[in-house]
C-alpha cells in the first residue's frame, strides 16, 4: 500500500506533505533516535504495515550482523528523521536543497539527560542547537537563585545569538527532561544566516536583553509578564502571560507537567491527611502504590482559584514513558487509552524501570504470590480493570484527582502554546457550608434545650419521645459511614469501561454522616435536654461528647489544612518532620562554614536564636504569614541591623534564612499535623462508648 507522512511547520495551520512511503520503505524513524513522532502517518490506500519495537530491532541487528550494522542503520534513520524535522523549520525552508544537504551532513546529534547542561554561562559559542525532542530551559544564577529565562520546545533554535555575535554564552542551557538535540557548527550557521537574511526572525523565540526574556525566581511564586513577540514567532512571554500564580516549582519541572497524561494531584487546602488514599490502595492491591510526599505547586485548575496542589509519589502515565523503554522483557505496556501498566508475569524485578523513572514512582517489592522471580515492580495502574482509581473514590473530602495537566491547567496550556481551551475542574471547598451548618445546628440545639426546660418536651411521651426515636435512628445511621468508608472491596467494581471522571462516593457519605450526627445531637437534646443523671443521662452525655467532637473535627478539617499548607514548603508525612529537622540543622551549620565573618555573626546572633525559639512556631502561625513572606521579614530585620553596610559580604545568607524559616515552621507543622489527625481516634473511642451506652439505654426502656 501507500502511507503519507505529513507535518506542520511552526506558525502554519496547514499540514505539509513530508513524503510518501511505499512497499519496502520505513517510516516512524523518530523512534530510533528516541524522539516522538513529529507528524501524522495516514494510509493513502489500503495498506499492510509491520510495526517493529525499536529495542527489539536493535538487539536483533546486533546479534545478527554485529554492532556496526545497527550503527549504520541508526545513522541512516537519524538522517531521515532530521530531514523531516528541518522540512518543518521556518529557518531551513528559506534555504535551497544544496544548503539543506550541507546542514544534514554537518549535524551533530546529542542526547541530553534530565538536568544535564547543554552548556554553561561563559562557555564558548561553538554551535547553534535545535531541539528535536524534549525541553530545554535557559537559565542564569543570580543572588543564589536560578532565574529561568525561557523554555525551548521541539523545533526551537537556541544559542544562535551568541554564535552570530561571536561572544561567550550569556546563560546556561539545561535539559528539563531527556532531550534530543542537533547542533550546527558556528561557521556553517553564520554562512546560512548570511544566505537567508530575515530567516532568523521567523525562528528565534527569545532575544537576550529584550522584553522577550521571561524570568522567574526560584522559591517564590513566579511573576511572569507578557512580552513582545520577536519577529513572526510569538515569544515565550506572550505565551506565558497570566501565569503569575504557578510557583517556580512548576516551572523548574515543567517537563513533568508536559509529559504527564494522568497526573495525581491532591488539593492541600482540602486534604485532611487521613491516609485513606494510601490505605484503600493497599487494601485493593496488597501494597500501597501512592505515597503522600512530593512537590507542591500553586496553580489553578480550569476556572478555579489558585490552589496548592501536591504531586504525590504515584505514576503519572507519561506520554513517552522512560520506564517502558528501559524494560528488558517488555513487561511494561500501554493500552489504547494511554494507561501504562506492568505485566507482573513478565517482570523479573531487575529495577531498570525504577531507575529510569525521573520521579521515583516505581517500587521494587517482594511478590505476594510464589514466582520464579522473588521481586516485582509495582506502580499505579489507575486500578486497571476497575471502575475508577481507589484513591480517588475513597477520599472523604474529594481532595484527590487524576488530571491531564495540558487539559486542566490553563497556565500550562498557554506556556506550551496549546490551542485547545483547558477543561474546567472544580475543587471541593467547604468552609462556607460548614459555617452555615454549624450555625443552624447551634440554633436548633438552643431551641430544643429551651423547650425542654420549660417542660414542653418530656423524654417518655409525645414529641419528646419522638425526638428520642429520631435521635436513635440518626445515631445508628452515622455508624454506617465508618464501615462503608473502609469497604474497599465493595466499591472496587470490575468494569471494562472505566468512568471518565471519577468522583468520591465517600465524600457524599461523609456529608450524610455529618448531617445525621447533627440530627442525632439536636434530637437527643429535644429528647432529654442537658440532664445527665441515670443510665439515660450517661448515654446522652456520651452521645453529646461524640457529636461535639465531631463538630469540632468538621471545623478543624475546614480550617487547619489551609494553615498547614501555609507553613509547608514540601508536603510530607508526620514522621518526616524529625528527619527534616535534622537535615535542616546539619545543612545550616555546614552552609555557614567558609562564609564571611559578617555572615557568621548574623547567623549566630539572628538566625540561630530565631530558629531555636521555643514558641517561634506559634508566633509564625499567629502572624498568618507564609514561608516566603516570613523570609522577607527576617531579611528586612537583618537589613535594618546592617543599616546599609556590608551587603557585599553576605554570600550564602539567603539560603541560611530559608533554612532557618523552614526549621521554625516545622514546629507549626508538627502541632497542626497532630491537631488534624487527633480528632478521629478520639471521635471513634467516644463513639464506641456512646454505642454501648445508647444500646443499653434502649434495652432498658424496652424492658420496662
Amino acid at each position: 500500500g501507500k502511507v503519507i507522512v505529513t507535518g506542520t511547520a511552526r506558525g502554519d495551520d496547514h499540514k505539509l506533505e513530508l513524503r510518501r512511503v511505499v512497499s519496502g520503505e520505513s517510516f516512524g524513524e523518530e523512534s530510533v533516535i528516541g524522539a516522538t513522532f513529529r507528524g501524522d502517518a495516514t494510509a493513502a490506500e489500503d495498506a499492510r504495515v509491520c510495526e517493529i519495537p525499536v529495542a527489539l530491532l536493535m538487539r536483533v541487528l546486533e546479534r545478527a550482523d554485529g554492532a556496526d550494522a545497527a550503527h549504520r542503520l541508526e545513522r541512516r534513520l537519524r538522517r531521515r528523521a532530521a530531514t523531516e524535522l528541518l522540512q518543518t523549520s521556518a529557518f531551513t525552508r528559506s534555504l535551497d536543497a544544496r544548503d539543506v544537504d550541507m546542514v544534514l551532513d554537518a549535524l551533530v546529534y546529542r542526547d541530553v539527560a534530565r538536568g544535564e547542561a547543554v552548556y554553561e554561562a561563559g562557555d564558548g559559542a561553538e554551535r547553534v542547537w535545535l531541539v528535536v525532542d524534549g525541553m530545554v530551559q535557559l537559565q542564569r544564577a543570580t543572588n543564589e537563585r536560578v532565574r529561568v529565562s525561557a523554555y525551548l520546545l521541539r523545533g526551537d533554535f537556541f544559542g544562535d545569538e551568541e554564535v552570530l555575535q561571536r561572544v561567550a554564552r550569556m546563560e546556561a542551557a539545561v535539559a528539563s527532561g531527556p532531550s534530543l538535540l542537533v547542533g550546527i557548527e558556528a561557521e556553517l550557521f553564520r554562512t546560512l544566516a548570511d544566505r537567508a537574511p530575515g530567516a532568523l526572525a521567523r525562528v528565534r523565540r527569545v532575544a537576550h536583553g529584550s522584553d522577550a526574556v521571561v524570568t522567574a525566581s526560584v522559591g517564590a511564586a513566579a511573576s511572569v509578564g507578557a512580552a513582545a513577540s520577536v519577529g513572526a514567532a510569538a515569544s515565550i512571554g506572550a505565551a506565558m502571560s497570566a501565569t503569575a500564580t504557578m510557583t517556580q516549582l512548576a516551572f523548574a519541572d515543567l517537563y513533568r507537567l508536559d509529559v504527564a497524561r494522568s497526573l495525581l494531584v491532591i488539593d492541600l487546602d482540602s486534604c485532611v491527611r487521613c491516609g485513606n488514599c494510601a490505605s484503600s490502595c493497599a487494601a485493593l492491591h496488597g501494597t500501597a502504590r501512592i505515597v503522600r510526599r512530593g512537590d507542591v505547586i500553586v496553580t489553578s485548575l480550569g476556572g478555579a482559584e489558585p490552589a496548592p496542589l501536591l504531586l504525590p509519589t504515584s505514576c503519572q502515565h507519561c506520554e513517552h514513558p522512560a520506564c517502558m523503554i528501559d524494560c528488558p522483557t517488555g513487561a511494561i505496556g500501554r493500552d489504547p487509552t494511554g494507561d501504562v501498566f506492568i505485566r507482573e508475569s513478565l517482570c523479573t524485578g531487575c529495577g531498570a524501570c525504577a531507575k529510569a523513572c525521573p520521579w521515583d514512582n516505581i517500587d521494587i517489592v517482594a511478590r505476594l504470590v510464589p514466582h520464579e522471580h522473588a521481586m516485582v515492580a509495582i506502580k499505579c495502574d489507575l486500578c486497571r480493570g476497575f471502575a475508577a482509581p481507589a484513591c480517588v473514590e475513597h477520599c472523604p473530602t474529594s481532595a484527590i484527582s487524576r488530571i491531564s495537566p495540558r487539559d486542566e491547567m490553563p497556565e500550562l496550556a498557554r506556556l506550551l502554546r496549546l490551542r485547545a481551551e483547558p477543561h474546567k475542574l472544580s475543587l471541593a471547598r467547604r468552609s462556607g457550608s460548614v459555617a452555615l451548618t454549624v450555625g443552624i445546628t447551634l440554633a436548633l440545639a438552643i431551641v430544643a434545650v429551651a423547650l425542654h426546660r420549660r417542660g414542653t418536651l418530656a423524654p417518655h411521651r409525645g414529641l419528646g419521645l419522638a425526638f428520642g426515636v429520631v435521635s436513635f435512628i440518626a445515631f445508628v445511621g452515622t455508624l454506617v459511614y465508618g464501615f462503608s468508608k473502609r469497604a474497599v472491596s465493595r466499591r472496587a467494581r470490575r468494569d471494562k469501561k472505566p468512568r471518565a471522571t471519577a468522583r468520591s462516593p465517600v465524600h457524599t457519605e461523609l456529608i450524610v454522616h455529618e448531617a445525621l450526627g447533627l440530627v442525632a445531637l439536636t434530637a437527643s437534646l429535644g429528647h432529654g435536654g442537658v440532664s445527665y443523671s441515670g443510665p439515660g443521662g450517661a448515654a446522652a452525655l456520651a452521645l453529646h461528647l461524640t457529636s461535639a467532637l465531631g463538630v469540632l473535627a468538621v471545623i478543624v478539617y475546614a480550617l487547619v489544612p489551609r494553615w498547614l499548607t501555609r507553613v509547608e514548603r514540601r508536603a510530607g508525612l508526620p514522621e518526616d518532620i524529625a528527619v527534616r529537622a535534622r537535615e535542616l540543622r546539619d545543612r545550616m551549620y555546614a552552609g555557614v562554614s567558609g562564609k564571611s565573618e559578617l555572615t557568621k555573626k548574623l547567623f549566630e546572633r539572628v538566625l540561630v536564636p530565631y530558629a531555636r525559639n521555643v514558641f517561634g512556631w506559634l508566633w509564625l502561625l499567629g502572624s498568618r504569614r507564609d514561608l516566603v513572606t516570613e523570609e522577607r521579614v527576617v531579611r528586612a530585620r537583618i537589613d535594618a541591623l546592617l543599616d546599609g553596610r556590608g551587603h557585599e559580604r553576605l554570600a550564602g545568607l539567603e539560603q541560611l534564612i530559608r533554612d532557618a524559616v523552614e526549621l521554625r515552621a516545622l514546629g507549626a507543622q508538627r502541632c497542626l499535623s497532630f491537631v488534624v489527625c487527633a480528632f478521629l481516634p478520639a471521635h471513634i473511642v467516644l463513639g464506641a462508648a456512646a454505642v454501648v451506652l445508647v444500646l443499653a439505654h434502649v434495652a432498658m426502656v424496652l424492658a420496662r
